[in-house]
C-alpha cells in the first residue's frame, strides 16, 4: 500500500471534492481518496502493484483537476 498527496488546481468547494473521489474510485487499485478544498491537496491511498502515481495524476488531470505538485 501507498500512499501520495498531490496538490491540484481548481479544488473550490464539495461538490469538487465529490468529483475527485469519483473519479478517482473508478481507477483500479485506487483504496481511499481525501481531497481536500480549503488545501488544494488530494491524498490518495493506493495498491502500487496495480497502479502508479502517474496514471492517478493523469486521471486528476483529466477530470479538470491538473496537477502542479
Amino acid at each position: 500500500m501507498a500512499s501520495r498527496t498531490f496538490t491540484v488546481e481548481e479544488i473550490h468547494c464539495g461538490a469538487c471534492e465529490s468529483a475527485i473521489r469519483k473519479a478517482l474510485g473508478r481507477l483500479e487499485g485506487v483504496n481511499d481518496t481525501t481531497p481536500d478544498a480549503a488545501t488544494n491537496q488530494v491524498t490518495v491511498m493506493f495498491d502500487d502493484t496495480r497502479v502508479d502515481a502517474d496514471t492517478i495524476a493523469e486521471r486528476l488531470t483529466a477530470a479538470g483537476y491538473p496537477v502542479t505538485g
